[in-house]
């Protein structure tokens, strides 16, 4: 209530009164057939028809209250998943309490595509229409197409077996905007977890024939030998045979410095954005952006990115230096529906996908130098695509982030932050298939909080991170095991325990990528060269096994006691390109707490 207004008296009778006509709202709502939370408020267009789809266990995530006399509605966009069953959730919780068996180095490695089953799951695309039909045709024929889509998805033998994918047909019609006016369509994925739908290039390469770029982002959290790994493991795997216009083109970002205080799988300083890094991969873009348009012939002048690019390598300031920055947005309306030529504007527009928590608002901010949209670790929070001028001839669109169908593993699903991690229903089977990877307990310097007990569970780690931190229950004074879950994939998803996973075939040939000459270029990515002015020269003339420690299984703690013995498998200390984050059990015992 303002301050300066005098309370006013509100009695019992008309506090009855509130609540009853809060449960006629409700139960008109329901009445409503808003399974999907496609109802609006009373006065507002009806957007889609008012038939019930089947039914299929929806939860909505971060839904909110209706205004009372508001004619929007906050929970158009809201992300919506398939609920998992009482069953499911139980049997996870009882295998937290079971023995954590770690995975060998091959087991680190990982394969997109299968989980993606080829072209068979595809993905709900934009159905025919024309300029000649109206709103609400348009509306039940996008309505009907999505509805037919979830039935056919949910006749196949291995429905149970998807993870995780977006139910909102709102947010799908935002992907479809943005991949119909976009010229060049940027997917932009997690290096650490970098799962690209295959039936994505197929489409978009084949079917809408436009130019498809990859950007690893959040390089800043993986080494420099796993991410030109992944570039050659997408490039060989997702180009298609059909001439030089049906390719795919791999870049790498980060937004943040890689100092050398990023330690092995611990980051104990928040990383800090620098512009010039920032103009480094942008520059990048605007080569691959050149040649794409002279494959099409267009005529689009790209000048004036390219004196921005220079102008941010010349701009030095101080990281630590407060700016006050000024937030200038403009988004288009979803309800506009047009028909958009390729390279016919005056100006180049490019589309930035990704799946939630992805980075793309970040790679927004970072190609314009300053923040125009905000950005946060929550999965949708990208409402609706929006669209910024970078300058007079370029103008990227932002889209929400959207989880397509796939039977990816969803523990592995929430360390991408496709689930919001606060409306975890259960969270152990998360921190299970961390702990298999990463050697949490050396790596938080935890004790058994049972004595004498050697043998780990999931719940156990919980337990001990609980103590550590000091969660406890305000009744019965237990650890909080939830809280102390809860925390520690909140860091694994901020980069603070830093895991990242390697394309098939990665262990094999460690020595071949450690040792590459493209890694110069992701070096000056990242921001080496300006920390350490003598680290490419040398690591180029060390030897293979000079360059990279060797990586042991994370069941292996034999190296761990005595890191001198083998100043060849060491970590370098003074670098941040051999960080431990891809599951070494040569952690130190660091102490992570505030």
């Amino acid at each position: 209530m303002p301050q300066g207004r005098r309370k006013l008296p509100f009695s019992g009778k008309q506090k009855k009164q509130q609540i009853q006509e809060k449960r006629k709202r409700k139960q008109l709502n329901a009445a409503s057939g808003s399974e999907f939370g496609y109802e609006r408020a009373e006065g507002h267009n009806v957007r889609p028809p008012k038939e019930r789809l089947p039914e299929f266990n929806v939860q909505s995530i971060n839904q909110q209250p209706l205004h009372r006399g508001g004619k929007s509605n906050p929970n158009q966009y809201v992300l919506q998943f398939r609920k998992e069953t009482e069953e499911e959730i139980k049997k996870r919780k009882e295998d937290a309490r079971k023995q954590i068996c770690p995975v060998l180095e091959e087991g680190l490695e990982f394969d997109p595509a299968p989980y993606f089953c080829g072209n068979e799951l595809g993905f709900p695309t934009r159905p025919k229409w024309s300029p000649d039909m109206t709103r609400e045709q348009l509306d039940s024929r996008e309505y009907g197409y999505f509805k037919e889509y979830l039935l056919t998805l949910k006749k196949r033998s291995d429905w149970d077996e998807l993870s995780y994918f977006e139910l909102n047909l709102e947010t799908w019609r935002q992907m479809w905007r943005v991949m119909e006016m976009s010229d060049i369509i940027v997917w932009i994925a997690d290096a650490r977890y970098p799962a690209v739908p295959t039936y994505l290039f197929t489409y978009v390469l084949k079917i809408l024939k436009k130019s498809l770029i990859i950007i690893l982002n959040k390089m800043d959290l993986v080494p420099s030998a796993i991410g030109l790994a992944w570039k050659h493991k997408i490039t060989e795997t997702y180009n298609l045979d059909d001439g030089d216009k049906a390719k795919v083109h791999v870049l790498f970002f980060t937004s943040y410095k890689n100092s050398s205080e990023f330690k092995e799988g611990v980051q104990k300083k928040k990383p800090k954005g620098k512009l010039k890094m920032a103009a480094e991969a942008a520059e990048n873009l605007l080569k691959e952006c050149k040649s794409i348009i002279e494959k099409y012939q267009a005529k689009i002048d790209l000048q004036s990115w390219e004196n921005k690019i220079s102008e941010e390598k010349e701009l030095e300031y101080d990281d630590e230096e407060d700016v006050e920055i000024e937030e200038k947005i403009t988004a288009i309306p979803e309800t506009s529906y047009e028909h958009f030529d390729l390279f016919q504007n005056n100006y180049l527009t490019i589309g930035l996908l990704g799946q939630p928590n992805a980075g793309k608002s970040s790679v927004l901010n970072a190609l314009i130098g300053k923040k125009v949209v905000s950005v946060s670790g929550t999965p949708g929070h990208t409402k609706h695509f929006q669209t910024i001028f970078l300058t007079p001839s370029v103008r990227l669109c932002d889209c929400p982030g959207l989880v397509f169908p796939s039977k990816l593993p969803k523990p592995l699903q929430v360390l991408m932050g496709c689930y919001p991690i606060a409306q975890l229903r259960e969270p152990y089977s998360t921190i299970t298939f961390l702990a298999e990877r990463l050697n949490l307990i050396k790596l938080l310097n935890l004790q058994h909080p049972e004595a004498g007990e050697n043998e780990w569970s999931t719940i156990d780690i919980c337990d001990s991170w609980a103590i550590k931190r000091g969660f406890i229950t305000a009744r019965a004074g237990r650890p909080d095991t939830y809280r102390a879950a809860n925390h520690l994939l909140r860091m694994t998803l901020s980069g603070k325990i830093c895991l990242a996973l390697r394309p098939p075939g990665f262990t094999l040939n460690k020595k071949c990528w450690s040792s590459s000459a493209e890694l110069k270029n992701i070096w000056k990515i990242k921001g080496i060269v300006d920390e350490l002015d003598t680290y490419e020269h040398s690591c180029i003339e060390l030897s293979d096994d000079e360059q990279k420690p060797t990586l042991t299984a994370p069941g292996d703690t034999s190296e761990i006691e005595d890191d001198s013995s083998n100043e060849d498998e060491s970590c370098d200390s003074d670098s941040s390109e051999i960080c431990g984050a891809i599951a070494s059990n040569k952690f130190a015992a660091l102490d992570v707490s505030d």
